[in-house]
């Protein structure tokens, strides 16, 4: 029996179309232009209390 859908070509072809739509680089982006915006700020040190 023939397969009528072929998923694993279909999932490979949807992937090509969509990497050429999208840079690969776009997490990167994101992070760097975080970066940028807050990177000047400083993280709070949290209060660390005994537990007793």
């Amino acid at each position: 029996m023939k397969k009528r859908f072929d998923s694993v070509k279909f999932q490979r072809e949807a992937r090509r179309k969509l990497g050429s739509k999208y840079p690969a680089s776009r997490a990167a982006e994101f992070l760097l232009k975080l970066e940028q915006k807050y990177g000047h700020l400083q993280k709070r040190k949290a209060l660390q209390f005994a537990a007793r």
